[in-house]
């Protein structure tokens, strides 16, 4: 799948989905979606978190390539034009 959108998270609570044998990395971090079919989790060895990079405000949203994400006090919302995404947050991963 090429991927529009790379989204990871460092601290959370929710329990990881189940790794692949294929995946000798690690699992459960780093999530992807592109602007057709479903989120994807990602086999990711290593965060590529920026701490010099912009953090979406509350209330607001991001859009590109057939992408669109909205931060929440509950979490992040991104989804692309046929309706299948996720929502985000420390404590939950809903992927649809």
């Amino acid at each position: 799948m090429e991927r529009a959108l790379r989204c990871e998270i460092v601290n959370f609570s929710f329990a990881r989905p189940p790794s692949p044998p294929e995946c000798d990395s690690d699992w459960g971090h780093a999530y992807g979606l592109a602007a057709r079919g479903p989120s994807e989790v990602l086999c990711a060895g290593d965060l590529v978190v920026n701490q010099r990079l912009p953090v979406l405000a509350y209330g607001a949203t991001w859009r590109g390539a057939g992408v669109a994400c909205t931060s929440g006090q509950a979490g992040l919302r991104c989804s692309n034009a046929e309706g299948r995404g996720m929502e985000l947050s420390r404590a939950r991963l809903n992927r649809f």
